[in-house]
C-alpha cells in the first residue's frame, strides 16, 4: 500500500470507518512485519498511533494483542500502548520485546498497579525493574513477580520481600521457591514460613547453587533458540505464501515440505492465509479427530490427494490415532468436490461474520 494512501486512511472522519481502517492497517503491518523497510515500519507506527487516538478501548486491545510479540513494532507505538488503559497495556507489558529496561523502569515508576502486575509477568526481568516493582507493588504484584522465576532480584529487594512475607503467608510461600535467595535472608525467612514452604526452601538452599544456575542458563538459552526458530519459520511461511500467490510455487510443494519437517503450525498458517480463514480455526480443525473441517479447507484450495494423505498421516501421528485411519480420511477427501468445499467454506465465513457481529 502506498505511503500516501496510509496517511489518507488515518484522516478518515467516520468512527466506523476509522475502526475498520485500524483493523486493516494493523493486519497489513502484522502480516508483513518482517518484510517492511525501516521507513515503512515507522510510517505504520505513525498511522496506527493516530488511529488509536480515535477508536474505542476494545479496538485498542485488539491492536495491542496483535503487535505485542513482534520485534518490529515501532518503539513509540509500543510505549503508547503500554501507557494506555491496563487492558490495552497488559499484552505489551508482558510480551513486547521492543521495550528496553529503561522503558520498563519508567513504566513501573509511573503507572498503576495493574500495569505493574503485567510487567511482573514478563519472561525475564532485571534487578533495576524488580527494585521498582518491589518498592511500589501491592501484595498481588509482589506475589506475581516473586513467582516469576525469570525475574532477578537485588539483595535489597529480597530483604524487602522477606520482611513483607512476615505478614503475608502467600508471599512467603512464593519466596520458598526462590533458589537464588541469599542464604542469610533465607535463613531469617524460614521462621515465618509454613511447614511445607520451610521444607521446600531448606531443600533448595541445600542444593548446589552453581549447578542450579547452570541449569537455569541452559533453559534460557533453549527458550531464546526456540523463539528465534519460531520467528524464522513464520517468515519462511510468509515468503512461501507470497510464492504461491505469485505462481512461483504450487501449494502442494509448500505444504509437502512443511509436512516433511513436521511443521504443522506453519501448515495451519499457510492454509489459513490462502483460504482467508482465521488461523485459530484451521489449527482447531487440524487437531480434531473428525477430518471433515480440514478436508473442506484443503479441497477448496485444490490440494492433491497425495499431499492430503501425508497431512492426514501427520495428523494421526499428532493425535495418536491408528495409522489405519489415514486411508478412510483420504477416501472421504476424494468424495468431496471443489464446488461443495467452496460452498461449505463460504457458509462458514458468513456464519462466523454474523456470530462476531452479534
Amino acid at each position: 500500500m502506498p505511503n500516501s494512501m496510509l496517511v489518507d486512511l488515518a484522516r478518515e472522519g467516520s468512527s466506523e470507518k476509522r475502526r475498520e481502517l485500524l483493523q486493516q492497517v494493523s493486519n497489513l503491518f502484522v502480516d508483513g512485519s518482517e518484510l517492511h523497510t525501516d521507513r515503512e515500519t515507522l510510517l505504520f507506527g505513525e498511522v496506527l498511533g493516530r488511529l488509536l487516538d480515535q477508536v474505542p478501548l476494545d479496538d485498542r486491545v485488539k491492536v495491542a494483542d496483535k503487535v505485542s510479540g513482534l520485534d518490529r513494532t515501532p518503539r513509540d507505538l509500543a510505549l503508547k500502548l503500554a501507557r494506555d488503559d491496563a487492558r490495552v497495556a497488559a499484552p505489551i507489558l508482558r510480551h513486547s520485546p521492543v521495550l528496553t529496561e529503561d522503558d520498563l523502569v519508567g513504566l513501573a515508576t509511573s503507572q498503576g498497579q495493574a500495569h505493574l502486575h503485567a510487567i511482573a509477568q514478563r519472561a525475564e526481568l532485571g534487578t533495576r525493574v524488580t527494585d521498582v516493582i518491589v518498592e511500589r507493588g501491592s501484595g498481588d504484584v509482589l506475589k506475581a513477580v516473586t513467582r516469576n522465576l525469570g525475574a532477578q532480584f537485588s539483595e535489597r529487594s529480597f530483604n524487602s520481600l522477606a520482611e513483607k512475607a512476615g505478614s503475608d503467608p502467600e508471599l512467603g510461600d512464593a519466596l520458598s521457591f526462590r533458589a537464588d535467595m541469599p542464604p542469610l535472608i533465607a535463613k531469617a525467612l524460614v521462621a515465618h514460613l509454613s511447614p511445607a514452604a520451610r521444607q521446600r526452601l531448606e531443600h533448595l538452599m541445600a542444593q548446589d547453587h552453581e549447578q542450579l544456575d547452570a541449569l537455569m542458563n541452559e533453559a534460557r538459552r533453549e527458550l531464546d533458540q526456540a523463539r528465534h526458530t519460531n520467528r524464522r519459520n513464520r517468515l519462511d511461511a510468509k515468503l512461501a505464501i507470497a510464492d504461491i500467490r505469485e505462481g512461483r510455487r504450487p501449494l502442494d510443494e509448500v505444504v509437502d515440505q512443511l509436512i516433511f519437517k513436521k511443521r504443522i503450525m506453519d501448515v495451519a498458517f499457510v492454509l489459513s492465509e490462502l483460504a482467508s480463514v482465521p488461523e485459530a480455526h484451521v489449527n482447531n480443525v487440524l487437531h480434531k479427530v473428525n477430518a471433515m473441517g480440514i478436508a473442506v479447507i484443503c479441497r477448496s484450495l485444490d490440494m492433491s490427494d497425495t499431499v492430503y494423505q501425508r497431512l492426514s498421516a501427520l495428523r494421526c501421528e499428532r493425535l495418536r490415532l491408528n495409522k489405519a485411519q489415514v486411508m478412510p480420511m483420504v477416501t472421504e477427501y476424494r468424495q468431496i468436490d471443489r464446488q461443495t468445499a467452496d460452498r461449505a467454506l463460504r457458509f462458514h465465513k458468513v456464519r462466523s461474520t454474523v456470530g462476531r457481529a452479534g
